[in-house]
């Protein structure tokens, strides 16, 4: 009985972790998040931003991208994606 009141806390315990808008932004916010970190034998410089103007189909929209060192020091960034037509979610 313990055992599955402890299986329930960490369950409830895991999901409050990821924050709802994270959780069901679904594919494009992974890019984005993807497209502002870097691998792992990368340290990151900076994380530059662009906003996409407001549309008739939707609201402004900021994008992200990484700058990161490699092994060797040379600096290198990630491209920024275009401007979505409508709301990404």
């Amino acid at each position: 009985m313990n055992r599955n009141i402890g299986m329930i806390f960490t369950l409830l315990h895991a999901t409050t972790l990821v924050p709802p808008p994270l959780a069901a932004a679904g594919k494009w916010a992974r890019r984005q998040a993807k497209l502002a970190s870097c691998a792992r034998n990368r340290t990151l410089a900076r994380i530059d931003t662009k906003v996409c103007p407001a549309t008739k189909r939707r609201p402004s929209i900021t994008m992200r991208r990484a700058c990161c060192y490699n092994p060797n020091g040379r600096l290198g960034c990630k491209p920024f994606g275009p401007c979505p037509p409508r709301s990404p979610s």
